[in-house]
């Protein structure tokens, strides 16, 4: 590794550990480290706004700012982020960045920004926690529908996903590149029935093993929760604790054999159960601490008896759009009341 480079991922470690984003992780229970909250920990606002021809731009000024384009996908904009906190923390000048391709021929500059921003968001530390939390061994990681969905838990794309487990040398580049061969909508598709599928939305597939978690998808994301089934015993899952949050929930009916990747999701032949989640409206625009995704396995006819199995994970939905970020309001907000 050459210096300029070995210097850009120690002080992308410096700061995964010092800005609290390890505690956020490690701790709190939340799968990705958000640059948005790293940014308004160091005063520098983040602008989300359509641009152009630019996915980011960095100002060094008397208060530094981030410019990120708007019209990208979430995982673009969280690593376009990350790459312009590079800038900032490696004492870079104003800069502007029309891609997030950086090879070796790239500035020096743009090489250090580049390999910051991925040793921020997909450190081993990062990774390892999913796979420890998923039961997830490096062999799963061979497996497009296991990168598709650690992209969604780290929230960056699944192509620069693929590109960081060969960066962290976990996966060798001919891996990733046959596992990118097969694409998120072929994955999405296959997840969902035909009349559910949306290309433009990300489909999160949770299970027992989310249990831990604080996930945190784009409002307007569908979230497939699949879980182990008692039906033939009498016992169905209880769906009142989620509308009360603001999910809206639809069973999905499928047969053993129509679900998806069987090796990896069901073990053993076990029969599950699948309901497809999405966030009502008014939910959509709420802020504040996560909502709480809970279902009991009963027997309905038994009113008030113990639930046969419970299951319950945390989703903190993100809401990405024109304008400053949150985390950016509330720095404002806190220097306008000590001002």
């Amino acid at each position: 590794m050459l210096p300029h480079i070995r210097n850009a991922v120690s002080r992308a470690t410096e700061i995964y550990h010092d800005s609290g984003a390890k505690a956020r992780v490690e701790q709190d229970g939340y799968t990705r480290v958000d640059p948005f909250l790293i940014a308004g920990g160091e005063g520098v606002p983040v602008l989300l706004r359509p641009l152009e021809k630019l996915l980011g731009a960095f100002i060094r000024e008397d208060v530094s700012g981030i410019l990120v384009n708007s019209e990208r996908s979430a995982g673009l904009i969280h690593l376009t982020c990350a790459h312009e906190l590079g800038h900032y923390f490696m004492g870079h000048d104003t800069t502007g960045d029309e891609t997030m391709d950086f090879g070796p021929r790239a500035a020096h500059v743009e090489q250090e920004a580049d390999w910051f921003a991925y040793h921020l968001l997909a450190s081993r530390g990062v990774l390892a926690n999913i796979m420890r939390r998923k039961h997830w061994s490096v062999q799963s990681l061979k497996n497009p529908f296991v990168l598709y969905q650690l992209s969604l838990r780290l929230g960056i794309s699944y192509t620069a996903t693929g590109w960081s487990l060969v960066r962290q040398k976990i996966l060798n580049a001919d891996q990733v590149k046959d596992l990118l061969k097969v694409q998120p909508i072929e994955i999405k598709r296959a997840l969902l029935e035909e009349r559910e599928f949306d290309s433009r939305k990300e489909v999160w597939l949770l299970d027992e093993s989310d249990r831990a978690s604080v996930l945190e998808p784009r409002a307007d994301d569908q979230v497939l929760v699949r879980l182990k089934s008692n039906a033939s015993s009498g016992y169905l899952w209880s769906l009142d604790e989620l509308a009360s949050e603001g999910f809206e929930v639809r069973p999905v009916p499928r047969s053993p054999e129509q679900i998806p990747d069987p090796e990896q999701l069901v073990f053993g032949g076990v029969a599950t159960a699948e309901f497809l989640l999405t966030l009502d409206e008014a939910a959509k625009s709420r802020n504040g601490d996560p909502l709480v995704l809970a279902m009991k396995e009963q027997r309905p006819w038994l009113k008030g008896a113990e639930a046969n199995a419970t299951f319950e994970t945390r989703t903190k939905y993100e809401q990405i759009g024109p304008g400053l970020t949150r985390a950016a309001k509330q720095q404002l907000l806190r220097e306008s009341s000590l001002a």
